[in-house]
């Protein structure tokens, strides 16, 4: 594990007891410390807990970050590693109880992605632009996504079909026509969430949930009505690999 995917591990949940991580902590000195620091803080911030973090402050923040330098100071380190550690502990507060820090980071970066890919699909469902079922089918196959029975989502208006690299693994992001905008349905082979998340944002309004061995995200406008999208594919979907 290089000295980036371990700050970045780091800052993100000081806390994982992944062995990989464990191992790459225990082989530096200045890891160790790095480590050591960002518990201490955590462990301060919790018991104070008066951070409040306004909605969206996680996406701003990465669309305002730059590449991180060797030569920045320790102090810039912390600085960072705060106000990640804040935002979590504040999106715990208005989130429902009992989400891991997995949960939380998957949570932001699902919100990233809807915010990075909607001007695409948005200018197809605007433009009136259907996708054809067999371009939907090859990316569930990529993905490792299959579904017991189709012919509920075949027959919707599909306008978008792509994959993407959600929790570091090939995801099905998958658009189709709702009532009130576009409505996003995304399949996630990866650790399952604790329990249903409920995503927090000034556009978009959904859940990722656990299925089985992955999750599987319903995503629209804020007055979009989602239920029976979930009916239709929380007990229709499988892993194929």
């Amino acid at each position: 594990m290089d000295d980036l995917e371990f700050r970045t591990r780091a800052f993100s949940n000081p806390s994982d007891q992944q062995e990989d991580f464990r191992a790459a902590a225990d082989a530096s000195p200045e890891r160790r410390q790095l480590l050591d620091e960002l518990l201490e803080l955590e462990r301060d911030l919790q018991r104070a807990l008066i951070v409040e973090v306004p909605a969206g402050l996680k996406r701003k923040l990465h669309q305002q970050a730059r590449p991180a330098s060797p030569l920045r100071s320790r102090s810039l380190m912390a600085l960072a590693a705060s106000l990640v550690i804040a935002t979590g502990l504040a999106l715990n507060l208005f989130m429902q109880p009992g989400l891991s820090a997995q949960d939380l980071a998957l949570h932001d970066e699902v919100v990233e992605h809807l915010h990075q890919e909607a001007p695409d699909y948005q200018t197809r469902y605007d433009n009136g632009n259907d996708i054809s079922w067999a371009q939907v089918e090859a990316i569930l196959r990529a993905s490792g996504t299959s579904l017991k029975s189709v012919d509920e989502l075949a027959s919707m208006h599909m306008i978008f079909a792509r994959l993407c690299g959600l929790a570091g693994t090939r995801s099905a992001h998958l658009v189709t026509r709702g009532e009130h905008g576009p409505v996003s349905i995304i399949f996630i082979r990866t650790t399952p969430v604790t329990r249903g998340v409920e995503l927090r944002d000034e556009r978009f309004q959904g859940r990722i949930i656990p299925v089985d061995e992955g999750n599987m995200a319903v995503i629209g406008e804020k007055n979009e009505a989602l239920g029976h999208y979930e009916q239709i594919l929380r007990d229709n979907v499988e892993w194929s690999i």
